[in-house]
C-alpha cells in the first residue's frame, strides 16, 4: 500500500519561506532578462507614413492616382478617397503598403465635375492619417468660376463647387486690394469688390479646405 507523506510543520514553515523569497527578488530579475533579449518588444513606431508626392491626373476613362510615401514600417495599407464637394468623401480605391513605397491606382469613373482627392494611410494599430487634399488636374476643371471677367461695375459672380472659406484679390503688382471670409459658402454669391479699383488685371484667389485655387478678371 502507498503511503502519501506530507511534511511536518516546521518544514512547512521553511519551503513557504523560500517560495515567497524567490517571487519577490527573483521575479525583477527575470523580467530585465526578458527586455534584455527581447529588445524589438519595445521598439515603437510614433510617426506615420509620410507621403512624398501625390498627383491625380485624367485619362481616358478613368483618373489616374499616383503617390509615394516612406516610413512604411508600420502601415497596413492606403485608401484613396474623393470628395464632389470637398465635404463628403467616398472610396475610390486602396493598396497595400510596399517596401517599395511607389503606387498607382485607376479611379473608373466619367464624372466631368471637379473631384478633390486624399490618401486616408492606415496602420497596423487601426490609427489613421490624411494626406493634404489635391485638385484633379485637367482642361476646365477649376472648382470656380467667375463671371463677368471683364468688369465695367464692381460686382463679380461667383459659381463654386467646393465649400470657400476665404476670398482674396490682387492687383497685377501683387498688392492685396480685398479679403473676405465667407466660411464655408458654395454655390452662387455675389462678391462686390472696392470701388476705388483702378484698372488692370487682377487675381482671385479662393481657398477652401484643403484646395484653392485662382482666376482672372480685368477691370478695362
Amino acid at each position: 500500500m502507498c503511503k502519501e507523506f506530507l511534511p511536518s510543520g516546521n518544514v512547512s514553515l521553511v519551503l513557504l519561506g523560500i517560495l515567497f523569497s524567490a517571487s519577490v527578488f527573483g521575479q525583477p530579475e527575470l523580467i530585465a532578462d526578458k527586455n534584455n533579449t527581447r529588445p524589438e518588444i519595445t521598439r515603437e513606431f510614433t510617426s506615420p507614413a509620410m507621403i512624398t508626392s501625390f498627383t491625380a491626373v485624367r485619362n481616358n476613362g478613368y483618373n489616374d492616382i499616383q503617390w509615394t510615401s516612406r516610413g512604411e514600417q508600420e502601415t497596413r495599407k492606403f485608401i484613396v478617397e474623393y470628395s464632389l464637394n470637398g465635404v463628403d468623401f467616398q472610396s475610390a480605391g486602396e493598396a497595400l503598403a510596399t517596401p517599395a513605397g511607389i503606387y498607382q491606382l485607376k479611379h473608373q469613373t466619367f464624372e466631368m465635375a471637379p473631384l478633390l482627392y486624399r490618401v486616408r494611410t492606415e496602420d497596423l494599430n487601426g490609427k489613421y492619417y490624411y494626406s493634404r487634399n489635391v485638385l484633379l488636374d485637367g482642361i476646365a476643371l477649376s472648382p470656380v468660376k467667375i463671371y463677368p471677367t471683364i468688369i465695367t461695375g464692381n460686382v463679380v459672380n461667383v459659381i463654386s463647387e467646393f465649400p470657400v472659406e476665404r476670398i482674396a484679390v490682387y492687383a497685377g503688382n501683387g498688392n492685396q486690394v480685398y479679403t473676405q471670409d465667407v466660411n464655408g459658402k458654395a454655390e452662387y454669391m455675389a462678391v462686390t469688390l472696392p470701388a476705388s479699383l483702378s484698372k488692370g488685371l487682377y487675381l482671385m484667389n479662393f481657398t477652401g479646405q484643403g484646395w484653392k485655387t485662382t482666376t482672372r478678371f480685368i477691370i478695362p
